[in-house]
């Protein structure tokens, strides 16, 4: 009898010691094990407000992770619900269930980079901002619609596209429409230090009419070597009796009527966007804002805008993307013929 029983009793010993190979070998393989299984690194996103089960299932879902089991159960044994950082996180192939969830639970999100390039008005760069963002552009949207939050920020919906200076910009992905739109805020301010503000006030101007004159400016030449004389012309034209304090330019006229498909501005133009704000021809002055994102070198253009004469200036006969300048209107209109005439032989 007692020889059965050591032997039953080796026999549990050595099953369950078995089954604790077995059952240590499955965890092991589960935790330890390759979860990720992937060519390249793949980023993934963990919204605001996730919890564990989320993250989880967003794994399973999108990545079809293997091992689900290995991460509910180092989740729970390293507390991850109560470590959970929104954020962009970078996964490379062959980590493991161990490995993700230590990523996820020590806050180590990669940057997004977010370029502003050109753009005519401020919604399409909330749109840009939200394929590249958590923060959605509804939300983005109704900051712009919140007065007092516009007042905050110092802007109105006609100069809103001021604060959005081209360049690229690093947020952490989970940034919100405020963080957003607050970020965007100082770095108008930093761009607009003490130097240039002193600058735009020696002219006469206050930082978003220079930057509103840039955004016609840019829309005149691509030439940055170009863009101090043509601000020159409308500064001339700002001060001018001749031109009654209106700026005349065809970028405006364009804007007003929504289309940029225009060659050439002609009369049934101008006399089509008269009821429009922004039609120069109409209104003496400065529109209510920015036709599109000013560059750098625009800005820059006006605040160092080059003094003369010339109250005009017209294209150059020939694809150079040059002008040429003339004091008198007569002058001009001599040159302007030439430019016409050539652009009918060409086509336009």
């Amino acid at each position: 009898m007692t020889k059965k029983k050591n032997s039953s009793i080796r026999t549990v010993v050595l099953s369950s010691f078995a089954l604790i190979i077995v059952l240590g070998l499955f965890l092991g393989v589960n935790i330890f094990g390759q979860s990720i299984s992937s060519q390249k690194n793949v980023d993934f996103a963990i919204e605001t407000g996730s919890t564990s089960q989320d993250v989880i299932g967003k794994l399973e879902k999108d990545l079809q992770v293997n091992h689900v089991l290995g991460l509910k159960i180092v989740s729970k044994v390293l507390d991850f619900e109560n470590h959970i950082h929104p954020g962009l996180y970078e996964l490379s192939d062959g980590m493991s269930s161990f490995d993700v969830i230590r990523l996820f639970r020590s806050g180590k999100r990669k940057t997004v980079k977010f370029t502003i390039k050109f753009a005519r008005h401020y919604e399409e760069i909330l749109n840009m901002a939200s394929q590249k963002l958590e923060a959605k552009y509804d939300d983005l949207l109704a900051l712009t619609n919140n007065r007092e939050f516009m007042d905050s920020i110092g802007f109105k919906k006609e100069t809103l596209i001021c604060m959005f200076l081209p360049d690229t910009y690093e947020f952490y992905w989970n940034t919100s429409a405020r963080q957003f739109m607050d970020r965007m805020s100082k770095e108008y301010k930093k761009f607009w230090d003490e130097g240039r503000q002193k600058k735009a006030k020696n002219i006469g101007l206050t930082p978003q009419k220079v930057m509103t004159l840039a955004s016609i400016v840019d829309q005149e030449t691509r030439h940055n070597d170009e863009k101090p004389k043509i601000a020159g012309v409308y500064m001339n034209r700002l001060k001018g009796k001749a031109t009654a304090g209106k700026l005349q330019a065809d970028p405006t006229i364009k804007f007003a009527l929504n289309d940029f498909e225009i060659k050439r501005v002609r009369k049934g133009h101008i006399e089509k966007a008269k009821v429009s704000p922004y039609s120069t021809y109409e209104n003496a002055g400065l529109p209510p804002g920015p036709i599109c994102t000013p560059s750098k070198a625009g800005i820059d253009a006006v605040l160092k805008y080059t003094n003369h004469n010339y109250y005009y200036f017209c294209a150059q006969p020939n694809y150079s993307g040059y002008s040429d300048f003339s004091e008198t209107f007569s002058q001009h209109l001599q040159k302007a013929q030439v430019y016409q005439k050539w652009l009918t032989k060409e086509g336009f």
